[in-house]
Order: C-alpha cells, then structure tokens, then sequence
C-alpha cells in the first residue's frame, strides 16, 4: 500500500515474540524476623560439612588460581550444569527500564546511578562484550539485573545483582549456584576475643568482592545506557558480584586460602585473617604496642600480595593510628578522650578513645496504630549478640510474650 510516508507492507505475519511474565517479590515474614529475635544470643552449633559443602569445598581446591601480580581467580560453583537456565536478557532489559523511569525524577539518584556504572569501567571490573560473543546458548551465559538498595535516608544507594532473578525457564542463576558453608567464627566469639585486646584495632578490605576475579563472567551479563534514548549495550562483570549466592563463600574462601598460603611468610597476620574476620571487617588487636605494629604491618603487606587494600584503620592506640596514613583512617576517628565520635563495627558502635561499646536504642512509640508486627519491627532493630542489654531487651521479650498468649494477629489493633 502507497502511504504519505511511502510504500509499507500490510497483511499477517507469524510471530516470534515469547511472552515473559516477570514477578520480583521479596519475602520476610513476620514469624522468620521473631524468630531471629529470641536466637540472637544463642549459642552457635557447629554442624559437620553436607555432601554439597564439601563437593562446594573441593571445587574451589581445583579451580581456584592466582595470577602474576597474586589476585585470586576463581569459578562459579554449579550444583550439576546450568544447562536448565534459560533466556535471561528481557526481564534484565525491563528491570532497566523500569530504573531509568525511577530516576528520571530524581536527578541526584540518576547521577549515582551513572556513577556506578562509571566506576567499574574506570577500575576494569565490567567490559563491553565484543558484538560476535552476544549471541550464545542461553545456558552458556545469564543476565543480572541491578537495582539500587537506598540508605536510611534513601538519599544514597548502593547496587547488588539480583542473581535470584528468573530466566524464561524459570531457573535463576542463584538456584544452579552452590551456597557452600559457614566458614568464620561467629560474632559472639569475634566480639568476646576483642575485648581481651590491650591494643584493640578495626579494619576493613577495600571493595573485597570486587577484589577477586570470575573466570565465568558471562553469567554476570548485564545491559546498560546512559541515557534511555541510547541503544542498550552488553556487558559482564569480571568480578564477583554482590547479589549473587556463592559470592560470599568466594571472598571468605579466597581470603582464608590467602592467610594459608602465607602463614609461614606472616604468621601472625594469618592467624588473625583465619580467626578475626567477619566477611570484610577484621577485629583484632595485641597485648602491646610492638606487638600490634607488627601485626599491622604483616596485614598490610599480605593482603597486599593478593590486590586487597585494607582502609579505616581504627584503634584505641595513638601510636598505632600515626604509623598509618591519615587518608587510610577512618574519617571520623578521634583518640581525644571527650569526643563522641563513635566507629559503626558489625553494626554495634564503637568508641575507641574510651575503648567503649555504645548502643543507639528505639524508644517504642504508643503514637498511632499499634499492632504485634509495628512492636516487633521497633524492637528487633537492637542488635546485641552479647546480651549486654538483657537487663531492657527481657522486657521486650516479656512484651511480646503476653501479646502471644493473647492470641493477637499481627495486624490487629490493640
């Protein structure tokens, strides 16, 4: 048919378009959240390894491989094959979508966005997948969407990869990924050896995840523009990504093997990586000054040798804090012994001058509508692994006990 706009062609045609119906929800029940609330200060048990811990164990033995300047290199633990993954691109490019109408209202949150995505170009930890590689089986390769998670004040955000995501199959990449096990002492114990610590000191390694690289980065596609009037482009992440299951397992594993392969060349740096790290934050300290110069000094140098940084130094030793460079610091740590200036450790705050544990607690509001989960959600914010506060977090606990003889449901006024 001739048109104002020229010759077109008009009639049927078959299509080849797949219908995907994508549902992102996120699960936290009430009972799941109570539940952590009476646990907090039980005593961890330790459990014997399960057949895929160990086989998850054995994996990272045979694949794991340092490259010449020592970064550790490692693989994706599938639990069999990912042959079941299935087409994954569409629900990531709708998930873009659907960021880029977010923050078109709001240019701060665009600009951080944009950020992100320039940071990892600049550090060499996403690439530009060449045009002859984008097309392959879908089972050789996965798409992550990324999401913002905003701060208390929702005026920041950091990016995870939702690796849970369902590809057309309706297989995730997490759901083929081996978890692996508990591999770091729990924060009881953590919490109980700093205190004894003459020199107490507090560390954490610079973007840790972001420190190991993933030999299967086309399971760690994603798709990105700078603008929504931009063609999409392909990318992979070359490193391990947050948001993704075995991540975790990947960067304690890699720092524990570090500690291991070193132990002889830094002994006392090895043992406090092997038994005072809780993911990327170190809680150690000596009995005296030398003592402590010298593990600070072993630390440095050795996860040095594997590409990790270790930045926020923090201690209630002056001495200490001047042999580092005030740029490696926490910004805001004082040894002035009137200062309030507290240091966020494990979620428990921290005041090195006075060597100090401070806790920053909710009043419960009776303003407005109280129900059992409004109570619930005031009083589960008080993290106190140690039961330093049994003497006012019983009396929650006795709250919550009488409304549950009272049979109240969760959303139900009182």
């Amino acid at each position: 048919m001739e048109t104002i706009f020229g010759w077109v062609v008009l009639g049927k045609t078959k299509l080849s378009c797949q219908r995907i119906i994508s549902n992102h929800a996120s699960y936290n029940a009430v009972e799941f959240q109570l539940d952590k609330f009476w646990q907090l200060e039980e005593l961890s048990e330790t459990k014997p390894f399960t057949n895929e811990e160990i086989a998850r164990e054995n994996h990272f033995k045979r694949t794991y491989t340092r490259d010449s300047t020592g970064r550790f290199a490692v693989k994706f633990p599938f639990r069999d094959s990912s042959d079941e993954l299935g087409s994954s691109r569409d629900i990531t490019v709708h998930r873009l979508q659907q960021i880029e109408r977010r923050f078109s209202k709001n240019q701060s949150l665009s600009d951080q966005n944009h950020k992100f995505m320039d940071d990892y170009l600049k550090l060499g930890h996403v690439e530009l997948i060449p045009e002859n590689e984008i097309d392959v089986p879908a089972s050789s390769n996965f798409y992550l969407p990324h999401h913002p998670v905003p701060n208390q004040n929702g005026d920041k955000f950091r990016v995870v990869f939702d690796g849970s995501a369902k590809s057309s199959s309706g297989i995730s990449l997490n759901d083929k990924l081996m978890v692996g096990p508990q591999l770091q002492t729990d924060l009881t114990t953590l919490l109980l050896r700093f205190r004894m610590h003459k020199k107490a000191i507090t560390v954490d390694i610079e973007k840790m995840y972001r420190q190991i690289t993933l030999h299967d980065s086309d399971f760690q596609r994603i798709v990105w523009r700078n603008s929504p009037f931009e063609p999409i482009q392909d990318f992979r992440l070359t490193r391990i990504a947050y948001g993704t299951a075995s991540a975790p397992y990947l960067a304690i594993k890699c720092l524990q093997q570090l500690a291991l392969n070193e132990s002889n060349n830094f002994p006392l740096a090895s043992k406090a990586a092997l038994k005072d790290f809780y993911v990327d934050d170190l809680m150690f300290g000596a009995n005296s000054l030398s003592e402590a110069l010298e593990l600070q000094n072993q630390l440095t140098q050795m996860v040095s040798s594997a590409g990790l940084v270790l930045r926020k130094w923090s201690s209630n030793c002056s001495e200490l804090l001047n042999s580092i460079d005030s740029d490696m610091r926490l910004s805001n740590t004082s040894l002035n012994i009137d200062n309030d200036d507290t240091v966020k450790t494990l979620d428990i705050l921290w005041h090195p001058a006075s060597d100090v544990f401070y806790f920053k607690i909710t009043p419960l509001s009776f303003e407005g509508t109280l129900t059992k989960r409004t109570l619930l959600s005031t009083i589960a914010k008080t993290f106190d692994p140690l039961g330093w506060l049994s003497p006012i977090t019983i009396q929650y606990k006795t709250i919550m006990q009488r409304l549950g003889k009272q049979q109240l449901k969760w959303d139900e006024r009182h």
